[in-house]
């Protein structure tokens, strides 16, 4: 019995992070909205976007390198600009997803208004984006909208 209370306890200390979501990105250029569907997961060290649907896509930030993995199996890591900015992207996108680390960081300025927090980026990511919206419900993270400064938006929406 101790070893299988132990097992469970290990399977519970280790378990990653994660949801599921759809994210809708409008590109203001276009004049469009494009939806996309996947799960983020957050391991020790580790960040990974899988995207399932409409079409298969891998994004795998080990912290040092990010590696893109697409329906054929064929991979690449970025360099780069590519990769610093979508360092810094999925850096955000994961902090906007916890409200307990927003309200912990000095890299953002926070402003609540209900159930609806608005936050103002400084640092390295005040360059690209003007702010987010994040909405949340009992103390959780329900969905947050990110403003980028050329028009576009990117909204991610947990299941």
């Amino acid at each position: 019995m101790r070893y299988i209370l132990a097992l469970c306890f290990s399977i519970l200390l280790f378990a990653s992070n994660s949801y599921d979501f759809d994210e809708y990105k409008f590109v203001s250029a276009a004049s469009a909205t494009f939806k996309q569907s996947g799960n983020i997961t957050f391991e020790k060290g580790k960040t990974i976007i899988t995207y399932s649907e409409p079409k298969y896509k891998k994004i795998v930030n080990d912290g040092t390198d990010i590696t893109i993995t697409g329906k054929s199996g064929k991979s690449y890591k970025l360099k780069g600009k590519g990769l610093f900015y979508t360092k810094l992207f999925i850096n955000v996108l994961s902090r906007l997803g916890d409200i307990k680390s927003l309200k912990n960081s000095r890299d953002f300025s926070i402003t609540k208004k209900e159930n609806l927090y608005v936050v103002e980026f400084s640092g390295e990511m005040e360059d690209q984006a003007l702010k987010a919206e994040i909405n949340v419900e009992k103390s959780k993270v329900k969905s947050f909208k990110l403003f980028m400064k050329n028009g576009d938006t990117l909204e991610i929406v947990k299941k």
